[in-house]
């Protein structure tokens, strides 16, 4: 009975810190002591009479042509598109997550892609407020993820991290808890997909659904001429006769379709380390360059980059999670917090 009422006393009176990587395509949510507590698509239901919203993540997903909710993916390319929607979003994930607290709202760090005007961001701060935040902290995407990766980024020291989002990309060196420099763009993940649908019609005259293309791209894909070996049977449309077709597609045949996005990217890099200070360019032989987010999964990306930088590049453990992780971690360490304050 004690220990009841000590539970019940501590989550009524003790504040709640959360922090919230709001991606394009997914929504990770990190607790202190608890880790990852929450995964979904970031997509919402919406009751277009009331506005009120019925589900959000997987649910919503398949709420999609059910009677009356309108299903929308409330982000585009990283920021806020669908402001309303976005609110609901955010409202649904914190009492999933936390939720009535009578007493107390959480602290809530929320990751925005590197470059976002002051709009974007104003927008963000006013969702999680609205969505029942005490107080709304906004950290940039590269930052967390090099917290959530384990880089001591507070030491004088030059780090670097490539966080690959499904909608943004963004490429920064930081020293001292502050980014030195960034370049960001709006494509990444989601890029490659378009790349192998793309390339399959225009080279090979089939035409498949996006979310085949995801499955090809971590099944078999590629983006090197050394990499993986592997074979999948595939199913379309065939762009000449209009009939459903199907072939074998080796994961050779896609490096072609994931050529595009790929040097996006390294270019992005280049506009990073041509810019970085001497100093902490010559730190970055030494540390590396870090890779994050969903994006880094792709097969040979680490080895491309490295390739393409002459620095050493690897894929960070659970590069999904970096993000989230490294903005719950944000809240605990006052100085980065300053930081953040005086941004």
């Amino acid at each position: 009975m004690k220990h009841t009422e000590k539970s019940l006393f501590a989550r009524l009176f003790n504040p709640v810190d959360v922090g919230i990587d709001l991606g394009t395509s997914s929504t990770r949510v990190f607790m202190k002591n608890r880790g990852i507590v929450l995964e979904e698509p970031t997509v919402v239901a919406i009751d277009p009479a009331t506005g009120k919203t019925g589900a959000i993540g997987s649910r919503a997903r398949e709420m999609n042509g059910q009677g009356q909710w309108e299903v929308v993916w409330p982000l585009e390319n990283g920021v806020i598109a669908d402001f309303d929607a976005s609110v609901g979003l955010l409202e649904t994930v914190l009492d999933r997550v936390v939720g009535k607290n009578l007493f107390f709202k959480p602290r809530v760090m929320v990751c925005v892609p590197t470059g976002v005007t002051g709009v974007e961001r104003r927008a963000v701060t006013e969702a999680a407020l609205l969505a029942g935040a005490a107080r709304t902290y906004l950290i940039e995407g590269p930052l967390a993820a090099a917290l959530g990766a384990g880089l001591p980024i507070q030491e004088p020291r030059g780090r670097m991290v490539v966080d690959i989002g499904s909608g943004t990309t963004s490429a920064a060196v930081m020293s001292m808890g502050r980014i030195i420099q960034a370049a960001s763009l709006r494509m990444g993940g989601e890029a490659f997909n378009e790349g192998l649908i793309r390339h399959l019609r225009d080279r090979l005259n089939i035409q498949i659904e996006r979310p085949l293309a995801e499955e090809i791209k971590l099944e078999i894909g590629t983006v090197s001429r050394r990499g993986r070996r592997s074979t999948k049977i595939i199913r379309g449309r065939d762009n000449i006769t209009g009939l459903p077709t199907s072939l074998r597609l080796s994961s050779q045949d896609t490096v072609a379709g994931l050529e595009e996005p790929l040097t996006a990217i390294l270019s992005c890099i280049h506009q990073v380390l041509e810019k970085t200070p001497p100093e902490l360019a010559a730190d970055l032989l030494e540390e590396g360059i870090v890779l994050t987010g969903g994006g880094a999964l792709l097969e040979g990306l680490d080895e491309c980059i490295e390739a393409g930088t002459h620095v050493r590049t690897r894929v960070a453990a659970h590069p999904r999670e970096c993000v989230a992780r490294g903005a719950g971690m944000a809240l605990d360490d006052p100085g980065l917090l300053e930081i953040l304050e005086g941004k």
